[in-house]
């Protein structure tokens, strides 16, 4: 900083001046040598003598000039590179900081390129994992089975201190603990624990609003439902399953660690959710899907038994035995006991027995062969197919005769607009199709018949057929 009333010159003008004073040198000792050379005193007087007499001090005079102007051009030379050397460092210095600022930026983009191939590498290693999962319950066709799999495994492989799968009830109020794989988590099963949606916790809130909720530290988050038997808990995801837009149930996720999960987790943990979400809703279809099976086919047999029944109440030939020379009929069922010798064989359909197939060697000595079984076996199979055959195919004609008697006798009372001629094709049409049978109609009065059909125990508006 410049002081005030002090003059400041600059490196041309010191080196001029410099180079003046010392110009000076050589006229001031140059006649003082030729003052002594001529053996006067040194005055004043004696000076301006010398120096109007003697030419050659003229020219060293001249010293101080010349010293100066090249003293001066030295000095702007000086400046200059001084000014040159001063551009120099400054671009040295910024070229050192450029290459510090870029060797930071170089660390830190290094930085976050590792990072980034962590970050990478670990949801490459979540998404294997989530396939394992996948794969390991593809064909777990138990509910409760496939929840416990789930639960226990996503802990093991992922590494979580706690996996538990809510399902919503049927009117969507609570959300029921249905697998757990912890101690805690077995306790609470065993109570039958569930959360009020949208009321109670983040499990709650994300089967309310169908979005992922996060706890990174529970202590703090006023949404986290404090449970005493997951005392080691210090953050929780909570993940709605859905199948479709419909929510069926939450994925919950709880860790001993702070701050455990980040939004990368969440988005691999909603892939997981979803795909549990699918194999539950696979599950309950193939349980829907057998157990209507069961009651179709447990429908299906009791109809096969009832028209059974009804057959064998009604014919009269029971079976039929061959002694080797002609079928002979069997009048009633045989209820003897087999002998020891005699191959029995029974007739199932849908899983009920319609028959048995008896057959006694003509020696006791005989022993049935593997082929000779399989051939009775087969026969006795496609006899029963071929018997319920030909028992669909009656029914068939008798429900065809049904309504073609019913349409021919619609379409000829159509045809009749008298009342008697009504009555009389009525019963007439009736006595011809019912075969050994009187048909009486008559008309009564509808409010007295009830009270009169119950003096004669007959229900009312029944008609009477003899």
């Amino acid at each position: 900083m410049q002081r005030p009333g002090i003059l400041t010159f600059t490196t041309t003008q010191r080196y001029a001046l410099l180079g003046v004073l010392f110009g000076f040198l050589f006229p001031i000792g140059a006649t003082i040598i030729k003052i002594l050379d001529n053996g006067l005193d040194i005055s004043f007087a004696n000076i301006i003598q010398v120096q109007s007499t003697e030419i050659l001090l003229w020219v060293i005079d001249t010293a101080p000039f010349f010293l100066g102007l090249f003293a001066a051009l030295a000095g702007s030379r000086h400046e200059q590179l001084q000014k040159t050397n001063t551009i120099l460092m400054n671009a040295e210095k910024e070229l050192k900081a450029l290459q510090a600022s870029l060797q930071e930026r170089v660390e830190e983009r290094t930085k976050a390129l590792v990072e980034a191939g962590q970050k990478i590498e670990r949801r490459s290693e979540q998404l294997k994992t989530i396939a394992e999962i996948t794969r390991a319950v593809v064909n777990i066709r138990s509910l409760d089975e496939l929840l416990t799999q789930l639960s226990r495994l996503i802990s093991h492989s992922l590494g979580f201190y706690h996996v538990g799968i809510f399902l919503l009830d049927e009117n969507r109020e609570y959300a029921l603990l249905r697998a757990a794989n912890s101690e805690g988590g077995a306790r609470m099963l065993s109570r039958g624990h569930r959360l009020r949606v949208g009321q109670q916790g983040i499990v709650g809130y994300a089967a309310a609003r169908g979005v992922p909720r996060i706890a990174l530290n529970v202590g703090e988050d006023a949404v986290y439902f404090n449970n005493p038997d997951l005392p080691n808990t210090h953050s929780e995801v909570a993940l709605p399953l859905k199948f479709g837009t419909d929510v069926i149930g939450v994925l919950d996720i709880q860790s001993t660690e702070v701050n455990a999960f980040s939004q990368e987790d969440i988005e691999v943990f909603t892939i997981l959710a979803n795909q549990i979400a699918v194999a539950i809703q696979n599950t309950r279809s193939f349980e829907q899907a057998q157990r209507a099976l069961r009651e179709a086919a447990i429908a299906s047999s009791r109809l096969t038994s009832q028209a059974w029944k009804d057959i064998s109440d009604a014919i009269r030939t029971k079976g039929y035995r061959y002694d080797g020379i002609q079928p002979q009929p069997l009048k009633k069922a045989d209820s003897s006991t087999p002998a020891k010798d005699t191959l029995t064989v029974p007739m199932q359909l849908r899983g009920q027995t319609i028959g048995r197939l008896k057959i006694k060697p003509s020696s006791e000595a005989h022993t049935w062969n593997e082929d000779e079984l399989a051939i009775v076996e087969s026969a006795a199979e496609r006899i029963a197919l071929a018997l319920d055959g030909a028992r669909l195919l009656d029914e068939a004609q008798k429900r065809a005769a049904r309504e073609k008697f019913l349409s021919e006798l619609a379409a000829k009372l159509g045809a009749s607009f008298k009342l008697d001629s009504i009555l009389r094709d009525t019963i007439e049409e009736l006595g011809q199709f019912l075969k050994d049978s009187t048909v009486t109609f008559q008309l009564v009065n509808p409010s007295a018949y009830p009270s009169a059909g119950k003096e004669n125990n007959e229900p009312a508006g029944r008609t009477n057929l003899e």
